[in-house]
């Protein structure tokens, strides 16, 4: 009897790891469209990769504010009122196909009524929840790109994902432990011990 119980124990435990390494597999496997749905699917693949824009160029804020601000409808006008876009069919990672000139009309359309494109935040600060950071945290994002510090440190690599989704844990963890192994000298550290640092 205590061989079977025995058995049975090493068998459930098997399983278990099994579907808890298969999990972890599949959601940390690069992919697909597994960031939030958008109101126009903008792909950081075809700007960023394909056409070798840099972040800083929609993303023009991260360098003289805290905030890295997310692109106004006249910045994206900058280029797409001259750049209509291929009318062809696109396939992005995960099989959703898309018309990239019929998004960009998206773009035109919010562009042409005065609104405000309604992203949905991905890497989660000041306020949001869905995906991560609660609202009393603040990471400066001036400080670290002064620094050198690339955008795919936090963010993975942007320039690879059609739909944008959040490459890591932006946990306390995650950033003493970037803090411990990059910081060059002992001022950096320093201010982690303060904890009005980022937290506000």
């Amino acid at each position: 009897m205590k061989r079977d119980t025995h058995r049975f124990l090493r068998i459930a435990m098997t399983v278990l790891l099994v579907t808890a390494g298969l999990y972890l597999y599949a959601e940390t496997a690069e992919s697909s469209d597994k960031g939030p749905a958008q109101p126009v699917l903008f792909s950081h693949k075809i700007h960023a990769d394909d056409n070798q824009i840099q972040c800083q160029t929609c993303h023009s804020y991260t360098e003289v504010s805290p905030h890295p601000g997310i692109p106004s409808v006249q910045k994206c006008m900058g280029c797409h009122s001259y750049v209509a876009g291929r009318d062809v069919e696109y396939t992005t990672q995960g099989g959703q196909t898309i018309n990239i000139r019929e998004e960009i009309n998206k773009v035109k359309g919010y562009w042409r009524r005065q609104e405000p494109i309604p992203w949905v935040k991905v890497t989660g600060m000041y306020g949001t929840t869905s995906a991560g950071m609660p609202e009393f945290v603040r990471f400066n994002h001036k400080r670290h790109i002064k620094r050198g510090f690339e955008c795919s440190t936090c963010h993975g690599e942007v320039e690879k994902m059609d739909v944008v989704h959040k490459a890591e844990d932006l946990t306390m963890g995650f950033c003493i432990s970037c803090h411990e192994e990059n910081a060059d000298n002992e001022e950096h550290k320093t201010e982690l011990k303060d904890c009005l640092t980022c937290h506000y």
